[in-house]
């Protein structure tokens, strides 16, 4: 391929060779979801710049979705002959990974993937999801539920969520993430965020801010109820998932919507409980990339036990006598068999194994993680530069967020527009 003046996007790449070559991404067989605006969206708009610089006609659409098609570009721009003197010999980028010297090449100014986006992207790859998406978790049927057939059975396997929003899953019901979300960006003291929230909803606005006021204490209580009036409305449905939508493509809201989850009210709490227990002087363990993924990612998903960490762990110390502490990669491993919700067990294996795959060879592992690894797509950590030869930089939750339970209750024709057989589904 010719050579070039890219130089104009990054001077450090006209430095000479990088030192090191650390991998950001690498496809390996799955795609790796980096959301529409991570870093994974800005590589290939890099790329896209770097094709051109280098007089290819080769452009990748920039989706935050790393597949066959980004990592093909990505070889084609190793190959640019400036971008090829500044990357190590042996750089994976040449084979198509994201790397440190191909970020630095291509991406000037811009900071290179933090461990936060990339555990992030592992994430957003398991839930399939983004800021953006919203949906509705009533009658989870197919074909869809018909509320003027008297006979149609609503199935739902998550009955007290009503709403789930975003990478992290939030929902209207359980712990109300999205009206915290809602009330923090609107708490702001921003103008602009009432704005945008308005201009979003529309004529919903009242409405969804309604929500964030209901009760929702017990099953079938006001803010089940009212949510399923909306639900019911197939208008009013699609008009509340096309607001969430543009309200979540905010860059403000998507910073919002992480400060929650950092706190230690959500799931930053959750994160720092894991740090506390490995940390602590009975088992003495330094967290690592990898392990910091892990933690993320059961954090995003289930409840955390202290009391069941410590168990697990003094069980697997007892056991390994004077080997401990084991390797990073044995006591996730340990965890993840132990340490399980009881109703979604094979699928947070299927989640865990990822997390440990990389130091176990797949046919070492039992039937059952097998079945689960696969059945969660043959994911791993290493594929989002996660590395349990690097230490997990300290963690600190952020601030607690007050988020009271509220009182407020229904008009009449809200409370009784829910069907009972929505509002007491059958599981799947």
């Amino acid at each position: 391929m010719k050579k070039t003046a890219l130089c104009v996007f990054a001077a450090i790449a006209c430095a000479g060779p990088a030192a090191a070559d650390q991998v950001f991404y690498e496809h390996q067989g799955w795609t790796i979801r980096g959301g529409e605006t991570g870093p994974i969206a800005d590589i290939q708009n890099g790329v896209n710049r770097a094709l051109e610089a280098c007089g290819s006609d080769r452009r990748i659409v920039v989706d935050g979705l790393f597949g066959r098609g980004t990592r093909n570009a990505i070889r084609e721009v190793s190959a640019c002959e400036d971008i090829s003197a500044v990357l190590p010999e042996d750089s994976r980028a040449r084979g198509g990974a994201v790397t440190a010297a191909l970020w630095s090449a291509i991406m000037a100014e811009k900071p290179a993937p933090s461990l936060e986006d990339r555990a992030r992207s592992l994430k957003l790859t398991f839930e399939a999801t983004d800021y953006p998406a919203m949906q509705w978790n009533f009658c989870q049927n197919r074909p869809f539920y018909d509320p003027a057939d008297p006979q149609s059975e609503c199935f739902s396997n998550d009955r007290r969520s009503f709403i789930t929003w975003g990478p992290n899953g939030a929902t209207a019901g359980h712990g109300r993430e999205v009206q915290a979300i809602i009330t923090q960006y609107l708490s702001s003291g921003e103008a602009q965020s009432r704005t945008a929230f308005e201009a979003a909803f529309g004529d919903e606005a009242a409405a969804v801010l309604r929500m964030t006021e209901l009760d929702n204490r017990e099953d079938n209580g006001a803010l089940e109820r009212y949510l399923c009036s909306v639900w019911m409305d197939a208008g009013r449905r699609q008009s509340w998932r096309d607001s969430f939508a543009v309200l979540g493509a905010r860059a403000d809201v998507q910073e919002t919507y992480r400060r929650i989850y950092r706190s230690v009210s959500f799931d930053g709490g959750k994160i720092a409980t894991f740090y506390r227990v490995w940390t602590d002087e009975a088992f003495e363990l330094a967290p690592t990339e990898v392990d910091h993924g892990f933690f993320v990612d059961r954090a995003a998903h289930m409840t955390i036990s202290e009391t069941k960490l410590r168990s697990a762990l003094n069980g697997l110390k007892a056991q390994a006598g004077d080997a401990w502490p084991l390797s990073a990669a044995a006591i996730r491993r340990h965890v993840a068999l132990n340490v399980r919700p009881p109703n979604q067990r094979k699928d947070r294996l299927g989640r865990d194994i990822a997390y440990y795959i990389d130091a176990v060879d797949a046919p070492a592992l039992s039937q059952e993680e097998q079945e689960a690894w696969r059945a969660r797509g043959s994911r791993n950590a290493a594929s989002v530069g996660l590395s349990d030869d690097r230490p997990a930089p300290a963690f600190a939750a952020g601030a607690a967020i007050a988020h009271p339970m509220p009182d407020g209750g229904l008009l009449e024709d809200e409370a009784l527009a829910c069907p009972e057989t929505v509002l007491n589904p059958q599981r799947p």
